[in-house]
């Protein structure tokens, strides 16, 4: 057990007697040690501390006994843990491999027969004097669903014996002193190698700490996750963006309000599923080539859960890293968001987004709100497309505040 992956038949024919076993020699390796500390001490220590030798090689000497002593007893630390570890270990796996096996033994009192890769196969044989019934085709969906069932219960319990062989494998390493793959090369090399004196006999040590990794791994795992999200959301939206673009071009007269509804934000809107808020929005900034700053005044109306209809004015303020126009830029857009009450919408947020410009041309952005939820427990998130004049193409981030100055509700007293 440590390494591999374990399977269904390496669960139920593991012979657990050999970690007693073993056990019971690290118990006697560590008495061996013991017995010779204390003759080591007795002969050799003694020699540099009975006063009999003087002098700076006394003074060596003395050092190299003592820390050899001392290695003698860590090793004996170090054995008795691990026999330790191995009888906790033979506790574990005996209770966890015992559940495998009871889950057998139920599956087969409901007429199940567990192949050697732990699946639940019913014999449909049986259901052949069933096959006139009427309800012939729901006995045998019953049937297939309790395989189903039962295999996934014992897969499942297999899997709880492999993670508890990882951490018993852990335990083992560490208590060993045994690192990582450098670590390892170095020892070769003859950087240190000692025994370890700080040992742990307690299985439930080493799993705390593996959980913790654990644990970390994941927060940086959904951390990636959320990252690639944002850049698919930030992808679509220039995707909308080019579409709305192509077909705003291709729009024979009409004022530049009706393309702008038209056209643009239809090209976008599709990708967002965005639909409990939007509203318009007008910015101005200043920019320079490594940031920029600037102010935007937004009109939103906004659907609450009871159905009643909120309209409300934002200002916000923004501050960007990178990919800003040089100079003063101003735009005009339409906006969508998953919040469905208005005060979703102000306090800070993250903003990325994109634009291509020519005179006039296209913009586009994603706002993500800082601790905020809506009442189904999402994110908050907006999303901005529109109109603009500047020169150039970006892909730009920052940082954004907003607040609200006027707001009513349609449907209620509260005004």
């Amino acid at each position: 057990m440590g390494t591999g992956k374990l399977t269904y038949q390496d669960v139920v024919t593991i012979n657990l007697g050999v970690l007693i076993t073993a056990a019971k020699d690290w118990d006697d390796m560590a008495g061996g040690f013991d017995d010779l500390g204390r003759l080591y001490g007795l002969k050799v220590e003694s020699i540099a501390n009975d006063g009999s030798w003087a002098g700076i090689s006394a003074g060596a000497a003395r050092t190299r006994f003592t820390n050899t002593r001392k290695q003698f007893t860590d090793a004996e630390t170090e054995a008795r843990a691990i026999a330790s570890l191995l009888r906790d270990a033979y506790e574990r796996f005996s209770q966890l491999i015992g559940h495998v096996k009871n889950l057998v033994e139920q599956a087969e009192k409901d007429e199940m027969t567990v192949n050697s890769r732990g699946e639940a196969v019913y014999d449909f044989s049986k259901l052949t004097p069933m096959r006139h019934d009427p309800d012939y085709p729901k006995y045998v969906t019953q049937v297939k669903d309790a395989e189903a069932a039962w295999t996934k219960k014992i897969k499942d319990a297999v899997q709880a014996v492999d993670d508890e062989d990882q951490v018993v494998g852990r335990a083992l390493r560490e208590a060993a002193g045994v690192g990582d793959f450098l670590t390892q090369i170095f020892q070769t090399l003859g950087q240190g190698d000692s025994f370890n004196g700080a040992a742990v006999g307690d299985i439930a040590t080493y799993e705390t700490e593996v959980k913790k990794e654990e644990a970390e791994q994941n927060a940086e795992a959904e951390q990636e996750k959320k990252k690639k999200e944002d850049d698919r959301t930030l992808t679509t939206i220039l995707r909308g963006i080019g579409k709305g673009v192509q077909i705003f071009s291709q729009q024979p007269g009409g004022d530049l309000g009706t393309k702008l509804v038209g056209t643009l934000i239809d090209g976008v809107a599709g990708a967002t599923g965005y639909n409990k808020t939007e509203g318009i929005t007008f910015g101005v900034g200043i920019g320079w080539g490594g940031g920029g700053v600037g102010a935007q005044i937004s009109l939103a109306e906004t659907q609450t859960p009871d159905g009643k209809t909120q309209i409300g004015i934002l200002t916000s303020k923004s501050v960007s890293s990178s990919g800003v126009d040089f100079g003063v830029s101003a735009t005009a857009g339409k906006f969508y968001s998953n919040a469905d009450d208005i005060g979703q919408l102000t306090g800070k947020g993250w903003d990325k987004g994109g634009s291509f410009k020519a005179g006039i041309g296209a913009f586009g952005s994603h706002q993500t709100e800082v601790g905020t939820t809506n009442s189904k427990g999402e994110g908050v998130n907006a999303v901005t497309y529109g109109i603009g004049a500047g020169l150039g193409a970006e892909i730009n981030g920052g940082y954004s505040d907003a607040k609200m100055r006027w707001q009513t509700e349609i449907g209620s007293d509260k005004k």
